[in-house]
Parts: C-alpha cells; sequence; structure tokens
C-alpha cells in the first residue's frame, strides 16, 4: 500500500511540472523539451523550436514537410526571423508578421485604456486638517498685585471657522464650521 501511495505521489509530482520548468530542465530538442515548446503557440521563437522538432525528426514530431511550413509559417507570422529565413530558403513566400503587430497593437490599446481610467478617476486629494480647537497658548506670569486693588480680568474669546464645499451626486452644501473657544458648531446651506 505504501509502495502505491509513493507510486501515485511520484507521477503526480511528474505531471505538475510545467512547460517552463521543462523548457529550462530538459535538454534541448528531447521529445519532453519540444512538447514544452509546443505548449506555447503564441510564441515566435518557440514554434521556431517546434519547426525545427519535426525537421529533426524528434520521437512524436513527424518530418512531414507541410507541418514545418506551417510551424514556420506561424513562427514568422509572431516576428520570427529565423522562420522567415527558413521559409526564404524552401522558395515559400514570408508572410507579414500580423500575428506580432496585433498583439502589440492590444498590448498598446489596452496601456491607453488604463491611461484613459487614470486621466477620467484621478486619485482623490488627501482631505485637509479641519481646526477643531484653538492652539493652547503658553501661560503668562502675572507680576504680582498690591494686596488692596480691585482688580478685573477681561479674556478675549479665541474664533476659528471653515467652510467647505460637498458635493454628492450633483447636489452641492456648503458646510460651515466655527469654533469658538473649544467649541464647534456646524451649519449645513444647500445650494
Amino acid at each position: 500500500m505504501k509502495k502505491l501511495i509513493a507510486a501515485i505521489t511520484m507521477a503526480m509530482a511528474l505531471g505538475a511540472c510545467t512547460p517552463e520548468l521543462q523548457l529550462q530542465t530538459e535538454p534541448a530538442y528531447s521529445p519532453a523539451w519540444c512538447q514544452a515548446a509546443k505548449a506555447f503557440p503564441r510564441s515566435g521563437t518557440y514554434l521556431y523550436a517546434v519547426a525545427q522538432c519535426h525537421q529533426r525528426g524528434v520521437a512524436g514530431f513527424p518530418q512531414e514537410e507541410n507541418v514545418i511550413v506551417y510551424y514556420l509559417t506561424e513562427s514568422a507570422r509572431w516576428g520570427n526571423t529565423e522562420a522567415g529565413a527558413a521559409l526564404a530558403s524552401r522558395g515559400m513566400p514570408i508572410p507579414d508578421d500580423d500575428l506580432r503587430r496585433e498583439a502589440a497593437d492590444r498590448r498598446e490599446s489596452e496601456r491607453n485604456r488604463q491611461a484613459l481610467i487614470q486621466a477620467l478617476n484621478p486619485p482623490r486629494p488627501a482631505p485637509r486638517p479641519q481646526t477643531t480647537a484653538p492652539a493652547v497658548r503658553p501661560a503668562v506670569v502675572q507680576p504680582p498685585r498690591p494686596a488692596n486693588v480691585n482688580t478685573s480680568t477681561f479674556q478675549r474669546e479665541n474664533r476659528s471657522t471653515s467652510t467647505k464645499r460637498n458635493c454628492v451626486n450633483n447636489v452641492c452644501r456648503i458646510e460651515t464650521t466655527t469654533c469658538i473657544d473649544g467649541r464647534c458648531t456646524t451649519t449645513v446651506t444647500n445650494q
């Protein structure tokens, strides 16, 4: 039973090998390497490698001229110049690299779309801090007073006012906050 579990685990581990990993670890133009290259149908470099696998007669890749020309043509359409040269040496017309340009156009279109989204939705500025209480003033040291003199103390009130315009769904209001000696009140006026 333990051997069966070990065999299943090993098979799962080998089956989980990704094409990228196979391309890095397998010898070039081995059957496993060629299968891994075939997993990238949108790469001119790997399509050219698959054509080379067919041309070399790697196991599982028959040496059929029409299959080789197909992979060379697709590779050239993705912009691979070696594939274009191979087609020219066979007397075949070199196709335009339309697939590469279409992919580049799609990437450029997506970049433009993202830039437009950014322009239409600029980041909101950070809210300005509200003044809620006046700053604390340092204590003033009074000179000593004579004992019999009647004095009265008058302290000026600390007052601050801030106004903010707030619009939601094209409905705007003006919020005015007034603070007097640390006590704040807010009034809202609709526009």
